[in-house]
């Protein structure tokens, strides 16, 4: 009789741990199946990396788009966003690529130097221009250099050459004088060029078909190439603040501006702007208006820190963010497109 129970008790426990068992199993079929759905459409957020703000380059950096197997053997083209600004202090569009790098520099001249750099590509010299401050150069005038850069729409800007003299600008000559100083020209085919007073005349100059034409100065490379040692005016030979614009190749160009006359920054003799511009990969190179005219803007401010504050000045060099719809020049394999 014992016996007999013990085996009815075992049955009872036996037979509720599998009903226990039952209802658990599908207390989880039913949680499952109300749980909420994963959002497949809703693009992952991830973290991502600081960038540092990419060096001058001798080809643009551009955006690359992947290649999706649909066509196999046209990879690697550039794409561009609509002249969205991407990347860290880059700005691209199908006509101009401009990349800016803010170097702080202490072994280059054994010295503390700050210097802003825009390297700049343009498929229609046209893009790279001048302003001056009452918007007409026969009569330039003096004003705030971030004004002038703001009214005339600029994407990256730096100081002139105060218009001393000769006055090529936009394709238009203002002035036939010609003073002591250095020439360069901007030529509507993209070359940059750099000679002295006594080997021009304004016929000459005007037979090499300038889009922008300077006279500041001194050019920093001798006809070779060559980064210039020693400069016979001492006086301006001295450590200041430099604005400078560089030439590399048709359609590519750097324009430089050299913090000075500060501790953070004491600024640059002219050999040490020359073996700066050529360390930036420049062909020629010619000095600017510096000093307390020393300025660097970019996108909409004064990025620099100009001397003493800054003073006024008469004219600006900038680019733009959009070519002129007629009297285009393009300037050979450096432009972005045709």
């Amino acid at each position: 009789m014992l016996l007999i129970l013990v085996f009815i008790a075992l049955a009872i426990v036996t037979g509720y741990a599998l009903s226990l068992r039952s209802r658990t199993a599908a207390q989880v079929t039913a949680i499952s199946s109300t749980a909420m759905p994963v959002e497949t459409d809703r693009p992952l957020r991830t973290a991502q990396p600081a960038m540092p703000s990419p060096a001058p380059t001798v080809e643009p950096l551009i955006a690359v788009e992947a290649d999706d197997g649909n066509n196999p053997g046209d990879t690697e083209e550039p794409f561009w966003s609509d002249g969205v600004l991407f990347l860290n202090d880059t700005y691209r569009s199908p006509d101009v690529s401009v990349t800016l790098t803010v170097k702080e520099d202490s072994e280059l001249f054994n010295k503390k130097l700050i210097y802003y750099v825009a390297d700049v590509h343009v498929s229609d010299v046209t893009l790279l221009r001048t302003g001056c401050n009452s918007g007409s150069f026969k009569r330039a005038g003096h004003g705030e250099f971030s004004s002038i850069a703001k009214r005339e729409n600029a994407l990256v800007a730096i100081s002139g050459d105060y218009c001393p003299a000769l006055i090529v600008r936009n394709g238009e000559l203002f002035q036939r004088k010609i003073s002591e100083n250095d020439i360069c020209l901007l030529l509507k085919n993209g070359e940059m060029v750099t000679m002295s007073s006594n080997e021009a005349s304004i016929n000459k100059i005007m037979e090499m078909d300038p889009w922008q034409g300077w006279q500041f100065g001194p050019a920093l490379f001798d006809k070779k190439g060559n980064p210039i040692k020693s400069f016979p005016d001492v006086g301006i030979t001295v450590t200041n603040p430099r604005s400078c614009i560089g030439y590399i190749e048709p359609g590519h160009y750097c324009l430089v501006v050299v913090d000075g006359r500060q501790k953070a920054s004491r600024g640059a003799t002219l050999p040490e702007l020359a073996k700066l511009m050529q360390s930036l990969g420049c062909k020629q190179a010619y000095n600017l208006d510096g000093g307390a005219s020393a300025h660097f803007y970019w996108k909409d401010s004064t990025l620099n820190h100009p001397s003493g504050g800054g003073r006024v000045v008469a004219d600006i060099v900038y680019v733009a963010y959009e070519p002129y719809p007629t009297s285009r020049f393009y300037c050979g394999k450096a432009g972005l497109s045709k």
